[in-house]
């Protein structure tokens, strides 16, 4: 039998225990780390193509989801799901007519067809020949309203929506490279008249010289690097003319033109009496052309 003493000693130690037991069961557990969830970089940071890619593709699957109506009232909402950070989604139908647009929302309605960047680039026409391939990125020149409006250099991606609209978004990418000064005595002068050879390919046709017509352009005004004339285009004695416009980059090198029912050029100065034009015509009829434009 034990002692007393043994006994008491026993019962502290079973005392103790219970003790230890009982602050160990007491003590909560640690809970476990909650998942990380991918968030875009804060506005200034890099954003990478891939997260540009996919910003835009979840608006696009958003619009296929919810409609165009519901998608487009979310899309204009400068507090709504698709306005994260310097990322936002903005709308157009292949007009260039904007639909939806949360940061400007005084363009909604207006075409911007012929507009042009800060290097006098149609990019908002480069914008519509990438959704009508389905998707595409288009570099640009814009201001960044949190850089005091200074210009830089942009990175666009588009995606079409269906055959009526298409979404897209955009980063800055850096400082627009630094342009080269012209004044008066660099921008050259196109007035006058000039005469083209032409090759080219059209959808319906393929490719072709355009051995049954002749081109002639005459540049009637010009102020600064803005010109304007017109172009007539000769086939079986029928002549076709047609108001043009364009403006000369600050380069006094490259310049871009419109015109009047549609289509527009890129092209370069070549020397000062020859220009080369490169003519795009999107839609149905559809066509590209190379115009070697000689002065008479």
């Amino acid at each position: 039998m034990a002692t007393p003493s043994v006994r008491a000693l026993c019962l502290c130690a079973l005392g103790l225990l219970l003790i230890t037991a009982g602050c160990m069961q007491s003590e909560p557990e640690t809970a476990a780390p909650a998942p990380e969830t991918p968030d875009l970089p804060e506005p200034g940071s890099h954003i990478s193509n891939e997260t540009l890619v996919a910003f835009v593709e979840s608006a696009v699957a958003y619009a296929h989801a919810n409609g165009k109506e519901k998608a487009l009232a979310e899309f204009s909402n400068p507090n709504g799901s698709f306005v994260q950070g310097e990322l936002y989604i903005y709308a157009y139908d292949f007009n260039n007519v904007a639909l939806a647009h949360p940061v400007n929302p005084e363009k909604i309605g207006v075409s911007r067809m012929d507009e042009l960047d800060a290097f006098g680039n149609p990019y908002t026409r480069q914008f519509i020949d990438a959704a009508k391939n389905g998707s595409g990125f288009v570099r640009f020149y814009y201001i960044n309203p949190a850089h005091n409006r200074t210009v830089e250099s942009k990175l666009g991606y588009v995606m079409k929506v269906d055959e009526d609209w298409w979404l897209g978004s955009g980063v800055y990418t850096g400082p627009a490279p630094t342009p080269v000064q012209t004044d008066a005595a660099t921008i050259p002068d196109l007035t006058g008249n000039w005469t083209a050879s032409m090759t080219g390919y059209e959808g319906s046709t393929g490719f072709t010289d355009y051995s049954t017509v002749t081109m002639a352009m005459t540049i009637s005004e010009q102020h600064g690097r803005i010109f304007s004339g017109y172009t007539v285009f000769t086939e079986n004695g029928t002549e076709t003319r047609t108001a043009i416009a364009g403006v000369i980059g600050r380069d006094g090198r490259t310049l871009s033109t419109a015109e009047q029912g549609g289509g527009y050029c890129l092209g370069e100065v070549v020397g000062p009496d020859e220009i080369e034009l490169v003519y795009l015509q999107d839609g149905e009829q559809y066509g590209v052309a190379i115009d070697s434009l000689k002065r008479v």
